[in-house]
């Protein structure tokens, strides 16, 4: 009888280990789509943001404010991509994470100066 409870209970601990891989895998799958989505979403936005800024750069504010970001897109777009090779792949790929990260970093930053330049506008006069 011990023999048959330890075969049962390390049966029953394989399978929830199976579980909670799978469960993990399940995740990463979610992830995966999710990333990809976004990335074609800033590819779409910074199709649009270049166009603005073609029409925009007559004025220097303005132009300024578009070219930031579609920087800002680009690296977005980096970064979901970056993650999705991460989140896509069976095994985990820490260098896309931290390409993705970089990516983020390089993506926010951009995207605040476009913020403090488009403030000093939009706000001028206490509008």
């Amino acid at each position: 009888l011990p023999a048959f409870l330890d075969k049962a209970k390390a049966a029953r601990q394989a399978e929830l280990e199976r579980r909670q891989e799978q469960m993990m895998r399940d995740y990463d799958i979610s992830l995966c789509v999710f990333d990809v989505t976004q990335s074609i979403s800033y590819i779409v936005r910074a199709t649009f943001q270049i166009h603005s800024a073609v029409v925009n750069c007559p004025d220097p504010t303005a132009c300024s404010v578009d070219i930031l970001n579609i920087i800002s897109s680009f690296a977005w777009i980096s970064q979901f991509t970056a993650l999705a090779v991460g989140d896509c792949a069976v095994e985990s790929y820490q260098k896309a994470y931290r390409a993705g990260d970089i990516s983020d970093m390089v993506a926010a930053t951009t995207n605040g100066a476009a913020i403090g330049i488009a403030i000093g506008t939009d706000c001028k006069d206490g509008r």
